[in-house]
């Protein structure tokens, strides 16, 4: 099983790397950085671009980053400096960043007993965690948690360092769609569901229609990030096949 971390193309050693950049300056083009090297503490020059700072919803204020300041980021390129030297180019909204944390606090993930399938995030706001053992008895849910929540709650406050307020949800990874989706909408309870190619609607209690749905349609469309799907949540007792049906007939 593959790391997610393999997307990022690592054309340096250091591209991947969790990092504590302490911040200098801000600019338009973002926030200048000195970054320590843990072995050496050779300072190394940084750029947090504000594109990569934050990914809030729509009319949610930026957090405010001054001098002074020190945010957990990753290094997703190293580009050539103004004086001639490297540049570690940093992140703090990329979903491997939330890997890269969570494995230092689960040790199941360093052995390779867990691995993650998969990260669906909203920075700022929420993230999904898809996990899976690699061999028989390994809870790999429960090991990321970890005994009274201890490692994801270490996990989120590393993430949130600062004044960020991330959530971060375990999912049970599967390799069946329909129960990786039911899995992924966490904490909501589905009572039905149909997927269609990449269509899914969801019913779940009339109660729980706020959850399920989320604030801004987060936890449906995180849920269809982890999936690949489109997913659609209706109140328990809509018949899903008409429903599906509708909406495949609807215009684009």
């Amino acid at each position: 099983m593959q790391s997610i971390l393999s997307d990022l193309g690592l054309e340096s050693p250091l591209v991947g790397t969790t990092v504590t950049a302490h911040i200098r300056s801000s600019g338009p083009d973002g926030f200048g950085c000195t970054v320590y090297d843990v072995a050496t503490g050779q300072a190394r020059d940084a750029l947090l671009p504000r594109s990569n700072a934050y990914a809030l919803p729509e009319g949610a204020p930026p957090p405010r980053l001054a001098a002074g300041d020190t945010v957990v980021a990753l290094v997703v390129d190293v580009v050539d400096g103004p004086d001639g030297g490297e540049r570690l180019v940093l992140s703090t909204t990329a979903p491997e960043l939330v890997e890269r944390i969570l494995a230092a606090f689960v040790d199941e993930i360093l052995t390779g007993r867990v691995v993650i399938k998969g990260v669906a995030r909203v920075a700022g706001s929420k993230s999904k965690i898809a996990v899976a053992p690699t061999s028989p008895g390994v809870d790999a849910r429960g090991a990321c948690i970890g005994r009274g929540a201890s490692r994801l709650k270490a996990a989120a406050a590393l993430l949130n360092r600062g004044s960020g307020r991330e959530r971060l949800e375990i999912i049970e990874y599967a390799g069946d769609r329909t129960r990786y989706l039911i899995n992924a909408m966490n904490p909501v309870q589905v009572t039905d569901v149909l997927v269609r190619r990449n269509n899914a609607v969801v019913a779940v209690e009339e109660h729980q229609m706020s959850g399920g749905i989320g604030e801004g349609g987060l936890n449906a469309e995180l849920a269809g990030r982890l999936t690949g799907l489109y997913v659609r949540v209706v109140k328990a007792g809509t018949d899903l096949n008409e429903f599906m049906d509708r909406v495949s007939e609807a215009p684009e």
